[in-house]
């Protein structure tokens, strides 16, 4: 006990003699002063934007007075003093560092981060709210769809306290009817010749649902778990992500999405299954299984996305044949390892006379999205266009102006300009850009392209562009102020924040255009969302390429005209 007790005094000697060492490693022992300085400093606006001048306010205690102060922000940027004021010309990320010093050489620092963001773009165009109405819950990703009479179906309800519904409005905005829809609602509606119209939706937990809609409301028929995804249905708990219905002449082919995923053929007058793709042994489902939807081309191919798993095809008539058994699917596009996050829409279009689907990707190694497109008969890859100066997307979709060229949608860095839109020629290998325009907003949905060209977008901040095919703005709208400022919505649809765009862009053969946000009210549970019909002057009707919106019509029925 006595050594072990020699030998805590003699450390306490050691650790006393040291905190008398005075000087820059001293600590500022000085009469009064503390053993440390510290340092921190206030922002007074973070985020801010291009052209504000900012200013810069350090506080220090301890070690021994004065204080000098220096500042350095990014790389190049020097300040001394204690307040300091700055006006950034470009926008970026920057980390700000402060360096204090005492009277006696005692340094402390502090850094934090600050994004500038661009210059706020000025709204601009002729854009006319025609007619809005509020729907419950959360809308994630599900896009409106038009009939051929005008009516729209549109459905919200993505969280555990509301589940999913379907919406039928009028031509004018009336509400005509609702479903209640089993689990979470992330599908879109998909309208067939008839006016049947079909909505899959459903979580992770086996409640996943196909439903058939008369016109009228009336249920046609449902199609359940316990009938559903494989030979074995216990085996799978079903989930719907983003599904859009393919419709084919006799059936409609959808699918579970996840590692168990899965791909079926139904027939549209009954819902009953008449076949199922399996692995390329005949085992199981595709990995991956369906995200986004089922697309069907002209050649008779059913193409689909399994996210990290690639995309893969199978011949319509093989599926259609399959008897209510199970078929390997052909082949799949799958050139590397990509996120599992491809839940964004594919096109189809004629690449260098090969039919070709197209769509968006992010590589698993280096975070690099890319614009993709592979000839459907053989799975080899007929462009692939790296979008290296943006990161990774978690949707995004591709579209088709008529002259051949895909658009791709994508996300931003913080105080970065490159989220957007971005066009390329997908005619040679390697890709080539034909324009862009670049915001510092992500783009979840798929843009739609109207009869003049132009390209219209949404945008998780709230706001809603039409750009031309060269790249340049024609309107711009904060969708949350367009809808505040109609007395019409006052009570009805008081939104508290940015009204946030998941879904896509849909344009009506008259040129209205139908877009699906949600309150982005956290407090709220965003406890709704609201879709609106907007009038733009540029835009008369949608235009008349391949695949010009999401589901390649106003209808969505995947189908490759």
């Amino acid at each position: 006990m006595k050594k072990f007790a020699f030998i805590l005094m003699a450390a306490a000697a050691i650790f006393a003699s040291c905190n008398k060492e005075e000087g820059p490693q001293g600590g500022g022992n000085t009469p009064g002063g503390n053993l440390s300085v510290k340092a921190d400093f206030t922002i007074s606006a973070n985020p801010c934007f291009v052209g504000d001048e900012i200013t810069f306010t350090a506080t220090a205690t301890g070690g021994a007075e004065p204080y000098t102060y220096t500042w350095t922000i990014g790389t190049d940027i020097n300040l001394e003093g204690q307040e300091v004021k700055y006006t950034f010309e470009k926008n970026n990320a920057y980390i700000v560092k402060l360096t204090v010093v005492d009277s006696q050489g005692n340094k402390a620092e502090k850094r934090k981060n600050l994004v500038v963001n661009p210059a706020v773009i000025a709204e601009k165009g002729e854009v006319t709210l025609v007619w809005a109405a509020q729907t419950r819950g959360y809308n994630a990703v599900s896009t409106p769809a038009v009939a051929d009479d005008g009516s729209v179906y549109a459905v919200s309800g993505a969280n555990a306290d509301y589940p999913g519904m379907l919406y039928k409005f009028d031509k004018d905005g009336k509400q005509l009817w609702t479903k209640d829809l089993v689990g979470q609602a992330k599908g879109t509606p998909s309208i067939d010749t008839d006016g049947t119209v079909y909505i899959g939706n459903g979580s992770a937990n086996g409640t996943a649902t196909v439903y058939a809609f008369n016109p009228d409301g009336s249920k046609k028929w449902e199609f359940t778990p316990d009938k559903f995804w494989a030979a074995d249905p216990t085996k799978l708990a079903a989930s719907i992500q983003t599904t859009v219905c393919g419709i084919g002449p006799k059936n409609i082919y959808f699918g579970n999405c996840g590692t168990t995923g899965s791909v079926l053929a139904v027939d549209k007058a009954t819902g009953a299954r008449v076949g199922w793709v399996t692995n390329a042994d005949g085992t199981g489902g595709p990995a991956g299984g369906v995200r986004s939807g089922v697309v069907i081309t002209k050649n008779g191919q059913l193409v689909w996305s399994g996210g990290k798993y690639g995309t893969h095809y199978i011949s319509q008539s093989k599926l259609d044949g399959a008897g209510n058994s199970g078929v390997a699917y052909d082949g799949r596009y799958y050139p590397f390892q990509a996120k599992n996050n491809s839940e964004g829409g594919l096109a189809v279009l004629t690449i260098n006379g090969k039919t070709c689907v197209a769509g968006l990707f992010t590589s698993n190694d280096t975070a690099v999205p890319w614009l993709y497109a592979f000839d459907v008969t053989n799975g080899e890859a007929v462009c692939a266009y790296a979008i290296e100066d943006s990161p990774e997307m978690d949707n995004g979709a591709v579209v088709v102006t008529k002259e051949g060229y895909l658009v791709g949608t994508l996300n931003y860095s913080n105080g970065q300009e490159n989220g957007g839109i971005i066009i390329v020629d997908p005619t040679t290998a390697e890709g080539r850009k034909v324009a862009e325009y670049r915001v510092q907003e992500k783009v979840s949905g798929s843009p739609a392209i109207d009869a003049a060209g132009n390209i219209h977008f949404g945008t998780e901040s709230g706001n809603y562009y039409v750009v031309d095919k060269t790249g340049k703005l024609i309107a711009k709208r904060d969708l949350k102020e367009l809808v505040l400022a109609d007395s019409r919505y006052t009570q009805t649809i008081p939104l508290t924040d940015p009204a946030k765009v998941y879904s896509s862009v849909v344009i009506g053969d008259d040129g209205k255009i139908f877009i699906h946000f949600t309150n982005n009210d956290s407090a709220k549970k965003r406890a709704f969302g609201a879709i609106v019909c907007l009038q733009v002057k540029e835009c008369t009707g949608v235009s008349d390429s391949a695949w010009p919106m999401f589901g390649q019509n106003r209808r969505h029925t995947n189908n490759q005209k």
